[in-house]
């Protein structure tokens, strides 16, 4: 059967064919496998993608909608004057690569039937978003699958190497703008899925805006038009992509008329907390699971974003696994989605066969090839590490307590007790946490808004998590003040506890000693961020982070300065003074939202 495999993703496309005769063929989109996700509506009205869209654009960057992936909830988007569906623009990407791949087949054309895979949080409205799109676009039959699934397909195609029955199995699958951590467990027929967490305030995208900050900084304002603001954008993204192979790059900054260094330690800074978050999902995934990282098996990169080196390297400090990263990361999602429900992989439990895989599957497994007899369980030498990580988190009882009752072995598990009551509705995470982040106390000394509020908000089956994110400025003096506000409810109060206990160890053991927050509660601490870079004398990172119940609130200030004075401790009181403020300004209508 002739089946296309598809992985619309934020920054890019990818699909592969699967040919009459059996042999998967990777589409080339204008020359390359990876065709822009970018959409412009013409002055004709008609929708130009992938390259025709980024050419018209350096002309009319008013037509474009570079992501609408992010924009997958918003029904329509406007382009210039004009509103369009958000099915539309997605339909447009999709029929481009059906245009493509009858071209490739010719004769053996067309092709109608499609696999296509999407986050694993996408909830019921956004998947049937996707298969209209499908439909219009011009494809019959349309399968759905969680990507992390399709990943583990493909890395059970590639990675025939032997694990034992009961061993795990991690996808940690990072793209443009979205981030998804799946855990699954190898049965005597293949993977089946235990837990999956993701987030969609997290990707490639957001370390590219790190840069331009931290360029706009350094070196002032960095357009003057649209049009410039788009090619910078642009050339950001090639310079982190060229940064994964080389040590040092440069970017054209169109305002200035100059070129700027870039280093790839530099873009490790300005990458590492934005990956943090998604480091700690991933352990709190395995916490949650009562897996420890000694009894997963294999680490799976995937998605283009985790090409960053910082990837594998914090992956590997937080959990000491050495990850497999795939060849070609941005590939390997849409090759498993083939993989999953072609007709060569064996019929097993819940799957039926294709065509009709349903959107959402029961307890999903992804058959391997035959069984393999047992491998011996992977060892791992970093018990010295573990170790000393430990000590930290002794000194937090309920964390040592919640320990305790979740660490047992897979195969003899003990019954948790008893979830308590949920103070707030993790369903209520706002859509638009900026209404509710009070900024007034900054907005005294920073009085310029440099990049407006981005709310965002992730919503799946068990917890509901909103951030918005600014940056104001000084108008005074060159002085610029980022600001992040992070919350975060679930379902479950023990995993808020567990997620707090371990943020709190992770930051006491890269920052300074933490300090009380003063009418925020006993569990509220600010921490100040180790003086770790070079520019240590112009930039400083406070953090402030508290639990109520099953809330979590996460409050990051960075201030950057144009001389190299440092900070005073009046100074540093000052601020930490201030984003208490902002809390405690913020907590109670916020609160009120999520009862």
């Amino acid at each position: 059967m002739t089946r296309l495999g598809i992985d619309f993703g934020t920054s890019t496309t990818v699909a592969v064919l699967h040919r009459p005769d059996g042999r998967r063929q990777q589409l080339l989109l204008d020359g390359s496998p990876l065709l822009p996700s970018a959409v412009l509506l013409g002055p004709d009205g008609r929708l130009h993608t992938g390259r025709d869209a980024a050419h018209l654009a350096r002309s009319a960057p008013q037509r474009l909608e570079p992501n609408p992936k992010r924009r997958i909830d918003d029904g329509t988007v406007l382009l210039a004057d004009a509103e369009v569906p958000v099915a539309d623009l997605v339909a447009a990407v999709l029929a481009r690569v059906l245009t493509e791949a009858d071209r490739v087949l010719g004769p053996l054309g067309p092709v109608r039937d499609a696999v296509l895979t999407h986050p694993a949080d996408w909830g019921s409205a956004r998947r049937a978003l996707l298969r209209e799109a499908a439909h219009r676009a011009g494809l019959r039959a349309v399968d759905l699958v969680p990507e992390p699934l399709a990943a583990a397909a493909a890395f059970a195609a590639r990675h025939g190497t032997p694990m034992p029955e009961g061993a795990h199995l991690l996808v940690y699958d990072l793209g443009a703008g979205t981030c998804d951590v799946t855990l699954l467990r190898r049965t005597a027929t293949g993977f089946r899925q235990v837990a999956s967490e993701g987030r969609g305030d997290v990707g490639g995208l957001d370390i590219d805006a790190a840069v331009v900050a931290f360029l706009t900084r350094s070196y002032g304002p960095l357009w003057t038009n649209p049009a410039d603001r788009r090619r910078l954008w642009d050339d950001v993204r090639s310079a982190k992509e060229m940064l994964s192979r080389a040590s040092g790059t440069v970017v054209m900054l169109p305002a200035p008329g100059r070129e700027a260094p870039l280093g790839r330690e530099q873009l490790q800074e300005l990458a590492r907390p934005v990956l943090e978050p998604t480091i700690a999902m991933t352990r709190a995934l395995l916490l949650a699971e009562g897996v420890r990282p000694a009894q997963v098996a294999a680490l799976f990169l995937v998605g283009g974003a985790s090409r960053t080196p910082l990837v594998a390297t914090m992956l590997h400090e937080a959990l000491g696994l050495a990850p497999v990263v795939a060849e070609q990361p941005e590939l390997v999602v849409a090759e498993g989605a083939l993989h999953l429900v072609a007709g060569d992989v064996p019929d097993v439990p819940g799957l039926p066969d294709v065509p009709g895989l349903p959107d959402v599957v029961d307890e999903p497994t992804v058959v391997v090839p035959s069984p393999v007899p047992p491998a011996p369980a992977r060892r791992r030498g970093l018990r010295a590490a573990l170790a000393g990580a430990a000590v930290l988190v002794v000194a937090f009882a309920a964390f040592a307590t919640y320990m305790t009752v979740t660490t047992n072995e897979p195969d003899d598990p003990q019954p948790l007790p008893s979830t308590p009551a949920a103070r707030y509705d993790f369903t209520k995470a706002p859509d638009d946490l900026c209404a509710h982040l009070d900024l007034t106390e900054l907005r005294t000394v920073y009085d310029t808004e440099e990049e407006a509020p981005r709310p965002r908000r992730t919503l799946n089956g068990q917890m509901g998590s909103a951030n918005c994110s600014t940056t104001r400025r000084n108008a005074r003096a060159t002085v610029f003040a980022r600001v992040s506000g992070t919350v975060t409810v679930r379902a479950d109060p023990r995993l808020t506890t567990a997620d707090y206990e371990q943020m709190v160890a992770q930051e006491a053991k890269n920052n300074d000693t933490p300090e009380a927050a003063p009418g925020l509660g006993d569990e509220a601490v600010v921490y100040r961020a180790k003086d770790s870079s070079r520019r240590a004398a112009t930039d400083l990172t406070l953090i402030l982070g508290l639990r109520e119940a099953n809330l979590m609130w996460q409050l990051v200030l960075t201030v950057t300065r144009s001389d190299a004075k440092g900070w005073t401790p009046a100074e540093l009181t000052d601020l930490r003074t201030r984003l208490i403020t902002v809390t405690r300004a913020t907590l109670p209508g916020l609160t009120a939202a999520l009862t």
